[in-house]
């Protein structure tokens, strides 16, 4: 777990903790006619209980939001649990402290990990795909250029996974994923190679590589993706 999912996980479980005690407010709130209910009414004899709630509610709409995005089914469920009329009873508060448990054990599992990485495959994917187009109808100079691009950016989303510097130079992602043992030294040097073959591209080396070996670039690039991005 990198640093940014550090933080999300103990967000999360700051708010699980924080709606455990709401839980609490509501058994002292009682009444006759809504029993473990807050009633959400200017009325309510205690405006300091309502703003807790409301308080409450914002930060985990906010944190539910930025992990999983506003189209989500988590995001979704939780707008079908915070807009059901106008009491707030405890069960809510439970099935809302129940989303966030599941997220952050989806989180501590590496599951919201794949996802994005399943996403981004989907993208790099289409750009490798641009990029066979280009070789076939003979133009492996920006084929070579897409090539490194999507090596460079899977490379900086692995860096990230791992708590490794993404703004390191590839070449030096490179080597600090082969040391923590991501892959091998010998995936390594073919990485190195794809990385090699779009830079001279890129400075206008056209002529230290051929059609094939951008051929050789883009399958490796394709093998690399469905080993590292594939779940």
């Amino acid at each position: 777990m990198n640093q940014t999912q550090r933080r999300y996980a103990s967000r999360l479980q700051e708010l699980i903790d924080e709606g455990k005690e709401i839980e609490n407010l509501v058994k002292k709130r009682d009444t006759p006619r809504n029993p473990g209910f807050i009633v959400m009414v200017p009325s309510f004899p205690d405006v300091e209980d309502e703003a807790v709630l409301n308080a409450w509610l914002t930060k985990v709409e906010n944190i539910v939001e930025i992990i999983f995005g506003s189209t989500s089914t988590q995001f979704r469920r939780l707008e079908e649990l915070t807009n059901k009329g106008i009491t707030f009873g405890k069960s809510r508060i439970e099935s809302i402290r129940g989303l966030l448990i599941g997220s952050l054990d989806d989180l501590n599992n590496g599951f919201l990990i794949g996802q994005e990485f399943l996403i981004a495959s989907e993208i790099l994917d289409s750009v490798i795909e641009e990029a066979k187009e280009l070789l076939n109808v003979g133009y492996k100079d920006p084929a070579a250029v897409l090539g490194r691009v999507v090596m460079e950016d899977s490379l900086k989303r692995l860096a990230r996974q791992e708590g490794i510097d993404d703004t390191l130079k590839a070449s030096k992602i490179n080597d600090e994923l082969k040391k923590i043992g991501i892959y091998n030294l010998p995936q390594s040097r073919l990485i190195q190679a794809c990385l090699d073959i779009g830079n001279y591209a890129a400075h206008g080396q056209f002529e230290e590589y051929s059609k094939e070996d951008v051929r050789n670039q883009i399958d490796d690039i394709e093998r690399f993706l469905a080993s590292n991005f594939k779940f």
